[in-house]
């Protein structure tokens, strides 16, 4: 059994491992230490995921899907050349490539993974990134938060030190930061806050903004205001393109300059774009944004019981922080200079490489690193409550309070509120300490437990003791006692909205097999596909029909992932055509 590491990203995903008890950046099968989380159907119907799939995304826009990671948890699903997948499919294909480059680079089969998530991700979210893992062909036992990760790379480095460190996770789509410290070998998260819709795909978008509204204001014209819908959408694609481009450069440079010649035709006239944007531009129009990060650091430290001055290391990780705003703000909350030895791209990797390692048990907990990890949400249920002298439904009651340290066990115990009441119904929520009700949005499970067998009394005599149990991957288990008469009901909770059942899991495993597999078996033989409908128009009406029966039969094999009937065809099609030449 092998075990690597994933920080399955926004934009970009990497993979690690241990060698020699170090972690060691797992190259991909086009040489790369990072994979941009791209999918794209190509228009051979071949699966493209990574830097083949991002260089033609302008090209190609309604055939690719990009930052798929914002969706995990819900039940929206992509539109991928008329074609509908699922968030956790479109991961599942990039858990795929990654496995597929691990098992190639390391020489051996990969079958499990510990996957990364935002410290902030929700139930569903980190629900639906393991399941992501289990189509792909992946067992993923352990989840482990993205700071944590970093934290645990670093402290993997420094297990001699006793040290408070934070670390700042700004990433392509969401932001984490979580307060750590470092003792005897022990790696303890003591507070997380963060925002899961906040990244470098925003500032990319606050430029797209800016400029498209300067264009209007200057030039009287809409970008997207004309044109076609695929016109549109590859517009987008551009414009979106350039705008990362363009900060990039501004991380660097003072400006740089939007260049997009031909970018649209409008009234027969053609417009090209060539526009400049200086650092100080760019930097108000992420600045809100930017400042809102400390808000969340506030919190972190606020939960930890901490000041900036308690600090003793902080940790820029995420591409996000190459942006020079995003380390001057940081460095002049805390009054100190980052670490600048930690590299923001393969830190969280490196650090769920050693995750897996303590997980193996190839790197003895016991004897070296520990790793002790919060909840990020407070978890609960949803109470009546008497009002004015009315039972009003819908407020949220918590019962282990967010950034306790996992595993964790804590109970409430709550009355029944009619009179002759043998049922109770419960909701399991998420959310934060100071929310009152509860948040539709944040509901764990896809119905209420029903705790039945309650002896009939009047209302308030019979108690029913409410356990939660959540594990070190985010699983929550709910126990019920009656008190009264001691009968338990147990539930793990781990169906609900927003993630596949085990049926569409089936389904997505074999619909994923079946198109890797009919895109592998195209990339054998589309050179002599390619050789025949080039040839077919040189040849005789005889030889054109034989050809064309020949590609008929090869691409219906294709489309059934017939491997045997592929091969034959395909030798079949080569004979004739070595004849032909």
């Amino acid at each position: 059994m092998t075990l690597i590491g994933i920080d399955l990203g926004t934009t970009n995903s990497a993979m690690a491992y241990l060698k020699n008890g170090k972690p060691e950046i797992i190259i991909n099968d086009r040489g790369e230490r990072t994979t941009p989380s791209f999918f794209q159907v190509d228009r051979e119907n071949k699966i493209q995921i990574g830097a083949v799939a991002k260089n033609a995304y302008t090209s190609y826009p309604w055939e690719t899907v990009l930052e798929v990671k914002r969706l995990m948890g819900t039940e929206q699903k992509v539109d991928v050349s008329g074609n509908q997948y699922r968030p956790e499919e479109i991961s599942s294909y990039y858990l795929r490539y990654l496995k597929d480059s691990a098992e190639k680079f390391l020489g051996k089969p990969v079958t499990e993974a510990v996957i990364t998530v935002p410290a902030y991700f929700s139930d569903a979210q980190r629900k639906a990134t393991k399941i992501a893992g289990e189509i792909a062909g992946l067992k993923v036992e352990r989840i482990v938060n993205e700071p944590t990760a970093a934290a645990i790379a670093f402290g993997f480095e420094n297990m001699d030190k006793d040290q408070h460190i934070l670390v700042y996770d700004l990433g392509g789509g969401t932001f984490d930061v979580s307060v750590v410290e470092l003792f005897s070998g022990v790696v303890e998260v003591k507070a997380s806050a963060g925002n899961n819709h906040l990244g470098g795909m925003d500032f990319d978008n606050a430029i797209v903004d800016w400029f498209v509204k300067k264009y209007k204001t200057e030039q009287g014209i809409d970008l997207f205001g004309f044109g076609t819908e695929q016109e549109l959408l590859q517009r987008k694609a551009r414009l979106k393109v350039e705008a990362e481009n363009v900060k990039k450069a501004l991380s660097t440079q003072s400006s740089a300059r939007l260049n997009l010649p031909f970018f649209a035709i409008y009234h027969n006239s053609p417009i090209s774009i060539d526009e400049e944007i200086t650092r100080t531009q760019f930097e108000k129009l992420i600045n809100s944004l930017a400042e809102s990060t400390l808000e969340q650091i506030d919190k972190v430290l606020k939960d930890a019981k901490l000041t900036t001055h308690d600090i003793t290391e902080i940790l820029l990780v995420g591409g996000s922080i190459r942006i020079p705003l995003i380390q001057r703000l940081v460095e002049m909350k805390f009054g100190k200079t980052p670490r600048k030895d930690i590299n923001p791209d393969e830190a969280v990797a490196l650090g769920a490489a050693v995750q897996a390692g303590i997980k193996s048990g190839e790197i003895d907990s016991s004897k070296g690193l520990m790793v002790l990890d919060v909840c990020p949400y407070t978890l609960g249920v949803d109470v009546v409550k008497n009002v004015g002298g009315r039972m009003v439904s819908g407020f949220f009651d918590p019962i282990i309070p967010r950034n306790s340290t996992i595993p964790v066990t804590e109970s409430n115990t709550y009355v029944t509120i009619a009179d002759n009441q043998d049922e109770m119904y419960l909701g399991v929520y998420q959310g934060d300490d100071e929310d009152q009700y509860v948040r539709s949005e944040l509901r764990i499970g896809e119905n209420d437990i029903i705790i039945s067998g309650i002896p009939r009394r009047q209302a308030g005599q019979e108690k029913i003791e409410v356990k939660f149990t959540y594990d070190i991957n985010g699983l929550l288990e709910v126990e019920a006692t009656i008190l009264s008469t001691g009968k338990k009901q147990t539930e793990v909770i781990d169906v609900q909205k927003g993630v596949m059942s085990k049926p569409e899991i089936s389904l997505a495993k074999e619909k994923l097999q079946r198109e890797w597999n009919q895109s592998e078996f195209y990339h054998e033989v589309k050179n002599v596909i390619n050789r025949a409908e080039k040839i077919i128009d040189e040849v005789s009406p005889n030889e054109q029909a034989k050809i064309h029966d020949m590609l008929s039969n090869l691409k219906n094999a294709l489309s059934q992932n017939n491997a045997n009937l592929v091969k034959k065809y395909e030798e079949e099609l080569t004979d004739l055509l070595i004849e032909l030449v």
